[in-house]
């Protein structure tokens, strides 16, 4: 800028302290972030598991069992005792 007798005027301001707020701030949102995706991950980890895998397992080992033992079927014993138990019990037999 210059005025009217020929002066030139400047102005110089320092933006340091605002870039390093700046900075702490998103490295700070990077972390937050860093953390939601783990603690969502941990959570839908434990949710399929309980939901799709724990059901498939357990399906599979009374099919195992059906194989084994075509009456175990028709029992009730199956329904009412863990799979694993009621296997214990016929390995007793």
């Amino acid at each position: 800028m210059t005025a009217n007798d020929g002066t030139v005027f400047g102005g110089a301001c320092s933006v340091k302290t605002q870039v390093q707020l700046d900075s702490i701030f998103n490295i700070v949102r990077t972390f937050l972030i860093l953390l939601i995706l783990c603690v969502s991950s941990i959570l839908f980890n434990k949710d399929a598991r309980e939901l799709v895998l724990e059901p498939l397992e357990r399906m599979i080992e009374k099919v195992k069992l059906i194989a084994k033992n075509p009456l175990a079927a028709s029992s009730n014993e199956i329904n009412e005792a863990g799979v694993m138990c009621f296997v214990e019990m016929q390995n007793r037999k």
